[in-house]
């Protein structure tokens, strides 16, 4: 008999009823943790929330919002699972989820397909193929020990990594949003969504908050040096320094010391912050509204934070998560929660940067709902500082032909 008491299960589908049925199988196959979601997009958000991957995703195939092929990819993309186990009550559908698959690449095994409404004997018996141990080996190898991380930033492998942000309307380069990779001696490059999960909470996270904006202002200042003044930065706070006033304090004296003015820096924070409604973080932002910082809310999913929520916080940006922004072009449902969230902040006074953008159909939605700045794939991937004056001679005209619709998908290198 397997032990699954130490192991957490996501159920997603759109049905309440099937998605109760499913949820307790999972608990009398002994699951420790069972999860729900209502779809593909509820699925990533609640995911995320979580910081670390779960053993197993059981999912269903046809819902609104983002479907099972596609939460498929984001699985495998994000390595947020170990297995996924497919259920539809249509074999071609079943087909399909296999199919999406073949690819392979990442740690994501298909524990197998089944026909709805599954039954405890189906479940039972691919679930016994893959095994708990296996499943939560898979979720945690690949995570970094604490001495990794503490290695990692006493030798300066971390690292920002820029990705352009442009104006939706003209094309113009407006802004840069840092990402944070760790330079590791034998895998290379690894980007943050690999790592920075696993150092919620860790004592080394404000440090290496810190250490990431003191390098990035730094290259700001030598880009205003050499002509680029119309630069600005987004930088993303995790929540620990977004508590501390002393930390939020030593950036002021930061961003002074390199020459910049607050006009030029947008601190980001999660969505998490004001979903949690956090009294001393809300306080500690309306304390750098007030000194002139811009302010962004990030990987905002609508519905997770209320109205109420965003108007403690004297936002200037609202940053619309990828998952409803790709591909809204094509998905009615997902176009409705991408015009809600434009319009709610419209409404309130923010600007909206959507990000992850891949088509260009999407960036024509985006400029007829009103976005004002976008990011993503069709404008160019995060890239290091020396690849940055390079980017822009070579994809000036691009980006303004995207502008004025005149252009194909296709990123610039």
């Amino acid at each position: 008999m397997q032990d699954w008491s130490g192991c957490t299960a996501l159920v997603v589908e759109d049905s309440p009823v099937q998605r109760e049925h499913m949820a307790g199988l999972l608990r009398q196959a002994g699951f420790g943790t069972v999860l729900e979601a209502c779809d593909g997009i509820d699925a990533l958000r609640k995911l995320d929330a979580r910081g670390m991957p779960v053993q197993l995703v059981l999912t269903d195939m046809d819902m609104p919002g983002m479907d099972g092929v596609e939460l498929i990819r984001h699985l495998r993309e994000l390595e947020l699972a170990a297995a996924v186990l497919v259920a539809s009550a249509r074999e071609e559908r079943l087909r399909e989820a296999a199919d999406s698959m073949d690819n392979g690449g990442a740690r994501l095994t298909l524990l197998g397909t089944a026909l709805k409404p599954l039954h405890f004997d189906v479940l039972t018996r691919l679930l016994n193929q893959a095994g708990a141990e296996a499943l939560s080996a898979a979720t945690t190898a690949g995570v970094p020990s604490a001495s990794e991380l503490e290695d990692a930033l006493e030798n300066r492998r971390f690292l920002p990594y820029y990705e352009p942000r442009i104006e939706v309307a003209s094309g113009l380069l407006r802004c840069l949003d840092v990402h944070v990779c760790w330079m590791h001696p034998q895998r290379g490059l690894i980007r943050g969504a690999r790592f920075l999960p696993a150092m919620q909470g860790a004592a080394c996270i404000a440090p290496l908050a810190m250490s990431i904006v003191e390098q990035a202002l730094a290259q700001l200042r030598a880009w205003h040096d050499i002509g680029l003044v119309t630069l600005t930065m987004s930088i993303k706070l995790p929540a620990e320094v977004l508590a501390d006033r002393t930390q939020l304090d030593r950036l002021s004296m930061l961003v002074q010391q390199h020459g910049l003015s607050p006009r030029h820096l947008t601190w980001e924070c999660a969505e998490a912050v004001l979903a949690g409604g956090a009294p001393l973080s809300i306080a500690n932002l309306a304390h750098l509204s007030v000194r002139g910082f811009g302010l962004g809310l990030g990987g905002y999913r609508a519905g997770h934070t209320t109205q109420q929520q965003l108007v403690r916080c004297p936002l200037t940006e609202l940053h619309v998560d990828h998952f409803i922004v790709h591909e809204a072009s094509l998905q009615p449902a997902r176009q409705a929660l991408l015009e809600q969230a434009i319009n709610d902040a419209h409404r309130m006074g923010i600007a909206v940067v959507a990000e992850g953008v891949e088509r260009a159909a999407d960036l024509a939605l985006l400029r007829g709902l009103g976005c004002e700045l976008a990011q993503g794939a069709l404008v160019a991937a995060p890239m290091p500082a020396q690849a940055l004056v390079g980017w822009i001679k070579g994809n000036r005209r691009r980006l303004k032909e995207l502008a004025h619709g005149q252009a194909a998908d296709g990123a610039g290198g």
